[in-house]
């Protein structure tokens, strides 16, 4: 497959996968941020499944993973966050996922308190 082809793939997943959070997104109303929490959970069993399905990643070819991380990630970039905390974990150790996930939720924190006091 040439490059050009597998950035389409990656781009017509992202596409889709952000056009159904945002149809979702405006069916969901709450206090709380509901749809953002069923989007996530939702990206996150869908990478898992589709994965699964494929065979791992190790037997995916390179079009099926620009499609489906594609979508998850236009979708949710929390289901890659959530399949690469969990890759730590099983290739290395618990404290590395552990670390991961603590370092990325302060840090996102951190930039986005940062980002709006810099434009105050």
């Amino acid at each position: 497959m040439t490059d050009l082809f597998l950035h389409a793939m990656f781009g017509l997943g992202g596409g889709l996968g952000a056009v159904l959070r945002h149809w979702l997104a405006l069916r969901i109303s709450h206090d709380l941020p509901l749809s953002t929490l069923i989007v996530n959970v939702l990206g996150s069993l869908l990478l898992g499944l589709w994965i699964g399905y494929l065979g791992g990643p190790v037997s995916m070819g390179e079009e099926e993973k620009r499609l489906v991380f594609g979508f998850c990630g236009g979708f949710t970039t929390f289901s890659s966050f959530a399949y690469q905390s969990l890759e730590l974990r099983r290739e290395r150790t618990i404290a590395l996922a552990a670390g991961n996930i603590l370092i990325s939720l302060i840090l996102c924190w951190f930039a986005l308190w940062l980002g709006l006091i810099i434009m105050r």
